[in-house]
């Protein structure tokens, strides 16, 4: 895939780590991996912004609270907590410059399955390929070391008298570091029950089918179950009714395409499916407060 493609096609709106390094001012460890820094390293080029990514996200709190909202719904991450984030999720992260801190690895599958972790290790990798972003709390003294693993990453990175050692030597931390998380997700019993749960599979739904159908009904009838119901259950577990999940969505996915000023409006209105034009203007604005061209407008305006 070439960066015009990217920029041109509505439906390749993937945020590329090279992209993301840059846009951060941080030093990739390789094409394929970043060592992300919240004290260290601009935050401004993602924060409250939501974003798209084809790359796995495992992100460590070190203190205070890191607000993540992935595909809608929503975590508040405390000390010594991880949450991994799975490609294609949309993603948008706030937090307190003075008050909160955290670590960040960004890795492409194609790392992943290049650390030779994937079926040797009982498919340590399983919990990254769920749907839904994954959050589990750590002991202390357990992401103390791999915190340490992550900055011995990045002293490696910056050796460069034998690049080809260091380069194995940092896939085997980074496994390493997989093996750490392991335990955690395997000792939860809930992941199984919560993958049949309505909710999960209304979350997967609506990931699939957002652009296409946006009526409450064609979800209910996917899940066999009465449309007030389904809101209901979701109102009551989560605060937000079927239909507010759908908008959401769908306004998330528009903010993605209007962030890219290549897409002309009238193409992201195609994209996602509207009758013409006027139609997803009508609906950007009633559920953003703002027309597309102006979100857009204020947006690169904000742009050194």
């Amino acid at each position: 895939m070439t960066s015009n493609q990217s920029k041109q096609d509505p439906e390749i709106q993937d945020l590329e780590i090279s992209e993301i390094s840059r846009n951060i001012g941080a030093q990739a460890t390789s094409s394929d991996l970043i060592i992300y820094e919240s004290c260290k390293y601009d935050s401004e080029a993602f924060r409250d912004k939501p974003f798209r990514s084809e790359h796995f996200s495992m992100i460590f709190v070190l203190k205070g609270e890191l607000h993540l909202k992935v595909n809608l719904l929503g975590f508040d991450l405390k000390k010594n907590g991880i949450i991994i984030v799975p490609p294609s999720a949309i993603r948008q992260f706030s937090w307190e410059n003075e008050t909160t801190q955290f670590v960040s690895l960004l890795f492409t599958s194609q790392f992943l399955k290049a650390s030779g972790i994937l079926g040797k290790y009982f498919n340590v990798a399983n919990f990254l390929r769920e749907g839904l972003a994954s959050y589990r709390n750590m002991e202390e003294n357990d992401q103390s070391l791999v915190i340490k693993m992550i900055q011995l990453i990045s002293e490696l990175h910056h050796r460069k008298d034998d690049p080809e050692t260091h380069s194995e030597m940092i896939k085997n931390i980074f496994k390493s570091i997989l093996l750490m998380v392991k335990p955690y997700y395997e000792e939860m019993k809930t992941d199984q029950e919560y993958s049949n749960t309505i909710i999960y599979r209304f979350i997967n739904l609506l990931s699939e089918f957002y652009r296409t159908n946006r009526e409450v009904t064609f979800y209910s009838e996917k899940l066999a179950i009465n449309e007030k119901y389904l809101s209901q259950l979701l109102k009551r577990k989560t605060g937000k009714t079927a239909r507010q999940f759908i908008t959401e969505m769908v306004v998330l996915e528009a903010k993605v395409l209007l962030d890219n000023k290549a897409l002309p409006v009238k193409q992201i209105s195609v994209h996602l499916n509207f009758e013409n034009q006027f139609h997803f203007s009508r609906f950007f604005k009633q559920y953003s407060g703002i027309s597309p061209n102006n979100y857009r407008k204020q947006l690169f305006e904000k742009m050194p």
